[in-house]
């Protein structure tokens, strides 16, 4: 399965993912290794366990989701075999596809289709998009990202929910880019590639962004939007927290519908001694300016 997908009628679910004015202001929870690294090394040596992450997951869900118009979970340690309780209806509910190559406190390698969402648990979880995570370098993977891009939009289009692909790029060694102008191509690269299979909702690194200076990113978010063709969002990991809000501020002006963030949100808390009282404190106020961002492009 390689060639690029027939979409469907729009999912149902996709407009459950805005906001009341039209963008998205989506919260990214499906963090895995990643987010246990965030915990920190315990003074043995060791790593916090699932259920700490479990329980992360859920206080962050409770605490943040309402003001999040959907929340991205991931299968394994937040919603494996049902919608848990403390997922509510009054936002979207996007489900992580992808099975993780990672190692804990390293990048992610590569990325395969978890076999275990299918369009019945889709169902099952009430789901209104699922997500798909595409590490894309420049000289491999090409065939293999093809066959799994257009399985995502399939089984999407099949279970009745709206379908996300994300791009991160990385060079073919994983060693660093050489400049950020051969990132930033790259991140071009991959959205000129991804495009055809027609995603509902396609999610980017921050184009043109270079820490502190964010004065490429309108312009080169206007080239995404010429690329793919079909709404867009921005993600957080690799982009300073102080620099975060004014990167979608930028974006969205150059055509971007939103965010689908965690790390900008969050991350400075996890391990925090009351996880729900500090999310309250500040991470709800760092939401709410984000929205408010992409709400305000809207009109």
């Amino acid at each position: 399965m390689n060639d690029a997908a027939t979409p469907g009628t729009i999912a149902t679910g996709k407009p459950k993912l805005r906001t009341a004015a039209g963008g998205y202001a989506m919260l990214a929870l499906d963090q895995r290794e990643s987010l246990r690294a965030m915990f920190g090394q315990r003074a043995d040596g060791s790593w916090v366990d699932d259920d700490e992450l479990r329980r992360f997951k859920r206080q962050a869900t409770e605490v943040l989701a309402p003001h999040a118009s959907a929340v991205l979970l991931d299968r394994p340690y937040a919603i494996d075999g049902h919608r848990p309780d403390w997922v509510s209806d009054a936002y979207g509910l996007i489900v992580a596809a992808d099975a993780l190559d990672q190692q804990t406190g390293g990048p992610v390698r590569n990325t395969t289709f978890d076999e275990q969402v299918t369009v019945e648990f889709l169902h099952r979880v009430r789901a209104d998009a699922i997500k798909f995570l595409v590490i894309w370098r420049p000289g491999t993977g090409k065939e293999e990202r093809a066959d799994v891009v257009a399985r995502t939009v399939e089984v999407a289009r099949d279970a009745g929910v709206a379908s996300l692909v994300e791009a991160i790029v990385a060079t073919d060694d994983g060693s660093p880019w050489p400049s950020e102008a051969e990132r930033h191509q790259a991140i071009f690269a991959a959205a000129e590639e991804i495009a055809p299979y027609r995603p509902d909702l396609y999610k980017a690194q921050v184009p043109g962004y270079v820490p502190g200076d964010l004065s490429r990113v309108a312009d080169q978010a206007r080239t995404i939007t010429e690329i793919v063709g079909t709404d867009w969002v921005v993600l957080s990991n690799g982009i300073a927290r102080e620099d975060f809000a004014d990167a979608v501020r930028e974006s969205v002006r150059g055509g971007a519908k939103g965010f689908l963030a965690g790390r900008a949100v969050w991350a400075d808390l996890v391990g925090s001694a009351d996880t729900p009282s500090m999310l309250a404190q500040i991470s709800i106020p760092r939401l709410q300016q984000l929205t408010g961002i992409v709400d305000a492009a809207q009109a």
